[in-house]
């Protein structure tokens, strides 16, 4: 008959493991990280594309520029952001119309 293992051979063996699993769990950890920082890059590229196509059509179409200037007035609350997009501090009240785009020149009159 078959004697049983030793405990040193079960222990090394629990050991190895647990070895092994904890490498797995840093696997996994390593993943999680990898997706979740696609995630947040893929999102930021969403957010600049739609911008960019937002923008865009405020320089050709004056309605869609006053409407997005009102939208942006109503939901952009920090000054530093406001600032950035040339919106006057949420104290003061919005000036009556939409700014022109940087060339100041109004969408009719472009080519």
């Amino acid at each position: 008959m078959s004697s049983p293992a030793p405990a040193s051979t079960e222990s090394d063996r629990l050991k190895k493991l647990k070895q092994q699993q904890e490498a797995l769990l840093k696997k996994i950890r390593l993943e999680e990280s990898r997706l979740k920082d696609q995630a947040r890059k893929d999102e930021t590229r969403r957010k600049i594309i739609v911008g960019a196509i937002a923008l865009a059509h405020a320089e050709r179409n004056l309605q869609f520029r006053e409407s997005l200037y009102e939208a942006l007035h109503l939901f952009v609350d920090l000054d530093k952001d406001r600032e950035l997009i040339g919106l006057p501090p949420k104290s003061t009240t919005p000036p009556p119309q939409a700014p022109l785009s940087q060339d100041h020149t109004p969408p009719e009159q472009k080519p």
